[in-house]
């Protein structure tokens, strides 16, 4: 389970930013990863990588350079005997120069043998971030011009109670703190949300697919310490109109006590040609 909100300020013209990205990872405490850091195969990928799985995919993933950021959400449901990464289908679209929808047409016959997942992709652009989400549930490849978004794991147009209580939250925050001078709250206030706890029940679809954990999951920020899962990671990616991307990590140190959690911070920032 995991929480991804954007806002595209493209239509705001009183806001200094293009693109703000803001994500949670929520995993298997002892699943191990690596924190996010450029790839030494290929520095031009910022990202964390899943030792968990063979081919050491990403659940999200950066590249300024290609003007690109990818994310992975998983979709609950049967899971498929021998199903391919669902992580590298993030890792190898911010290391390709296509755009989404010639990368998608390219692997559907890999997608077939995933889990059910929605792949969000985020390329930014002079006019503004083009924003697409591809879910293999159902074989679409859709465009999402909104200046807020949500996803979590629920088809983009079915959207969990918490996924709609975040982006409401989320439009209050960059209404107020849309100023560069203002980044520093800017940054606090995401992360008081990637941090929330308040639980958004009732919610029936997400009963339906976790029938014995819907309660816990129901808040953005999630802890399970009997099952040794929750949330490890929050990410923020920020893009100004003028190129300035800031890229932030706070993420869990093993070994993880949900009690007393270690956090690390890590950043990274880049100018790029808008």
């Amino acid at each position: 389970m995991c929480i991804l909100f954007l806002y595209n300020g493209a239509y705001d013209e009183e806001s200094d930013y293009s693109l703000i990205l803001l994500s949670n990872r929520d995993e298997f405490y002892d699943r191990s990863s690596q924190n996010m850091a450029p790839w030494p195969e290929d520095p031009n990928v910022i990202a964390g990588r899943d030792l968990g799985i063979e081919d050491g995919g990403a659940w999200l993933a950066v590249s300024p350079l290609r003007k690109k950021i990818g994310v992975i959400l998983n979709l609950p449901g049967t899971n498929k005997e021998n199903a391919k990464s669902r992580g590298k289908i993030v890792a190898e679209y911010v290391k390709g120069e296509k755009p989404v929808n010639e990368y998608v047409k390219e692997i559907k016959d890999y997608t077939k043998e995933c889990n059910e997942f929605i792949f969000v992709s985020a390329e930014l652009r002079s006019s503004g971030p083009s924003i697409f989400s591809y879910s293999n549930a159902n074989d679409q490849l859709l465009p999402h011009k909104d200046t807020y978004l949500g996803f979590g794991n629920s088809l983009p147009e079915s959207p969990l109670k918490k996924v709609e209580a975040g982006r409401s939250k989320l439009m209050e925050i960059c209404t107020e703190y849309k100023k560069i001078k203002m980044q520093r709250e800017l940054i606090e206030k995401l992360i008081e949300l990637l941090k929330s706890d308040e639980r958004h029940l009732p919610d029936q679809q997400l009963e339906t697919r976790r029938p014995n954990l819907y309660k816990e999951l129901s808040s953005i920020y999630v802890c399970v310490p009997q099952g040794r899962y929750g949330t490890r990671t929050h990410t923020l990616v920020l893009v100004t109109k003028t190129g300035h991307m800031n890229i932030i990590e706070i993420t869990q140190q093993a070994p993880i006590d949900p009690a007393n959690p270690q956090w690390l911070r890590s950043e990274f920032q880049y100018d790029i040609e808008m």
